[in-house]
């Protein structure tokens, strides 16, 4: 019995042991880094873009009924799917479906919640939905002829937000992602179902739409810069805000100063005693770069994020990250 006992002893020391080294290893930070170049860093995004992407073949001329592995419903007349040049066309057509309902996919996919305020100025808002639609018919995307819907269920970002309205996504020639709201017309609009079960979307062009509003604050707010490693800038990384108990918000610094190596952002939206973590993304080797640091804002404050706190890893390391963010 006294060997089974020290066997057993030595046994528990050892799982002890190989515990505490792999927690080690996964917190060591990353070695050898190779500075990416910017196309490395949108293949990369665009990776995790079509890791979340659900695609399903249909006949056009019987139109597209689809609903999504998060129970969006898309409904698209077979009178609707047109060539580029206004054709109505028949035959196989594959369905591209984008939802993406928190900032873990839109990090890595670099899809923030930005929307353009009246004033022109990017502001941070709350999403109850980013999706992406796309239908081609062998290497041609097609368009649409004619409205279609989309029904988004409230309960993907935690139930019914009676503020919400529709946006379209508009992407720059670097990659960002900025928001316009969809003005009151006849062919795009958003109600609410009147159980408050589902935002009920009638869409008019395929491409990036969005559910979501300006997220409100009524005190202070600052400018903030965050200094990051020499060698990346807003070409080859990006610096994003998550804001605490608001999975669905992902501001992003989008401004960059080449000679004091800092991201900000134009109009010093970010609350004054705010509870943030300041996300640092970037690419090596075709893994994820990241860092992810908690700051309580103060009146232009600089957060520096140096080169010892860099992670790699694949974009489920990432998100798994991200998702342990409260």
């Amino acid at each position: 019995m006294k060997t089974l006992s020290t066997t057993l002893k030595l046994l528990a020391i050892a799982g002890l042991m190989l515990a505490a080294i792999s927690c080690k290893r996964d917190h060591e930070p990353a070695h050898n880094l190779a500075l990416p170049k910017a196309e490395n860093v949108k293949d990369l995004r665009a990776r995790a873009l079509k890791d979340i992407t659900q695609t399903a073949h249909f006949k056009a001329e019987e139109g597209i009924t689809f609903t999504s592995a998060k129970g969006a419903i898309l409904r698209i007349n077979g009178n609707c799917l047109q060539d580029p040049s206004n054709h109505a066309v028949a035959g196989e057509v594959v369905l591209s479906f984008v939802e993406i309902y928190d900032r873990t996919n839109m990090v890595v996919t670099h899809k923030p919640t930005m929307g353009v305020d009246e004033n022109g100025n990017k502001l941070p808002m709350i999403t109850g939905g980013e999706f992406n639609i796309e239908v081609k018919k062998g290497d041609e995307i097609l368009r649409s002829g004619c409205p279609f819907s989309l029904i988004v269920p409230t309960e993907n970002t935690g139930g019914l937000d009676a503020d919400m309205v529709l946006w379209k996504g508009v992407i720059d020639d670097n990659g960002d992602l900025a928001w316009n709201e969809v003005g009151a017309n006849g062919r795009e609009r958003l109600n609410i179902d009147e159980k408050g079960v589902s935002y009920n979307l009638l869409l008019g062009d395929f491409g990036w739409t969005n559910v979501d509003r300006f997220w409100s604050y009524e005190g202070p707010k600052t400018q903030i810069k965050v200094t990051v490693p020499q060698g990346y800038n807003n070409t080859n990384a990006s610096v994003y805000l998550a804001y605490e108990d608001q999975p669905g918000l992902l501001a992003q610094l989008d401004t960059y100063n080449a000679a004091e190596g800092y991201f900000s952002e134009h109009y010093g939206f970010v609350p004054v005693g705010l509870n943030v973590h300041v996300i640092f993304t970037s690419e090596s080797n075709g893994e994820v770069v990241y860092a992810i640091k908690p700051v309580t804002i103060t009146n232009n404050a600089v957060t520096t994020v140096h080169t010892n706190e860099l992670r790699t890893g694949n974009h489920e390391t990432a998100k798994n990250a991200i998702r342990n963010i409260r």
